[in-house]
């Protein structure tokens, strides 16, 4: 499979959550779960195999937080680069030729200036540093995910690019709002669809969020961007506390009735993220196919 069949206009599914299924699988919660690429890699590939096996053709490695912003801050920024090259490794080997390898990437963890005080060069510069190993590695696409501000999302897309990334999805987190959805930051979906376009993203949407209901509201206010493919990755609904664990009450069948509503309304790139399992991408490929 190649990047490209992602713009074709047919609907293709990218994989669940990672962290909350390491959880759900019995590891503990780790302040850096991308340490589990190092530390148990049997269990993150077995994750990887288990979306392949249910229909996922994009696997996203588990380097959502493998930048030095957020490792630094649990005293691990040595391991950028072995976090990020191990992690690829470990997707292309479910992976192989017949589906693709996102590379994930998430915020730093920092406020950017004026409102924070990360400096956006700085910032670039981070997000530059791993995506180059993603790169090096091999990832068929970048996935920078779960931004919430347009300031951080381009400062993503800025150093994607200068660390030569051919194809670059950006998805930003919303949030309920007077007047329709906004990302914490304040800005609305068709500001963020239409700047990120504009800046070169090949793929825009929106991803974690407050549930299935309010993602339903932002996929009816993200604009439709000529050859601009919409990606939609939700929760499985908001989390409860269940015997002292997050439990999420959306089932496989709520996620395959969303993804029925998303896809009848123009989105074609579909995943999950936290609390979605396999069996949620699982009943969104049989609800389409059949």
């Amino acid at each position: 499979m190649k990047a490209a069949n992602l713009f074709d206009g047919k609907i293709h599914f990218f994989d669940g959550a990672l962290g909350t299924e390491f959880q759900r699988r019995g590891l503990e919660a780790k302040p850096a779960p991308d340490l589990w690429t190092l530390e148990r890699p049997e269990v993150v590939a077995r994750i990887h195999r288990d979306y392949r096996e249910a229909g996922s053709e994009v696997l996203a490695t588990n380097t959502f937080g493998s930048n030095r912003g957020r490792l630094s801050a649990h005293g691990h920024e040595g391991l950028v680069e072995d976090l990020n090259r191990r992690a690829v490794a470990l997707a292309r080997s479910v992976a192989g030729d017949e589906a693709l390898v996102a590379g994930s990437v998430g915020p730093l963890g920092s406020i950017l200036e004026p409102f924070g005080d990360l400096a956006v060069e700085r910032a670039i510069e981070m997000f530059r540093e791993q995506v180059v190993f993603l790169v090096e590695e091999g990832v068929d696409l970048v996935l920078i995910e779960t931004m919430t501000s347009l300031q951080e999302a381009l400062a993503a897309l800025q150093g994607a690019r200068d660390a030569g990334a051919e194809a670059v999805a950006v998805t930003a987190t919303f949030e309920a709002a007077p007047g329709g959805v906004r990302t914490p930051f304040g800005e609305t979906a068709d500001a963020v669809a239409r700047e990120l376009t504009a800046r070169g993203a090949d793929i825009v949407g929106a991803n974690c969020g407050e549930g299935l209901a309010l993602m339903e509201e932002v996929v009816r206010e993200f604009p439709r961007v000529e050859n601009v493919p919409v990606l939609v990755q939700p929760n499985a609904g908001m989390p409860n506390i269940v015997n002292g664990t997050l439990s999420y009450p959306g089932t496989p069948e709520d996620f395959a009735r969303f993804v029925l509503s998303a896809t009848s309304k123009g989105v074609t790139l579909i995943g999950g993220c936290c609390g979605t399992t396999p069996e949620h991408v699982r009943a969104a490929v049989d609800a389409v196919s059949s």
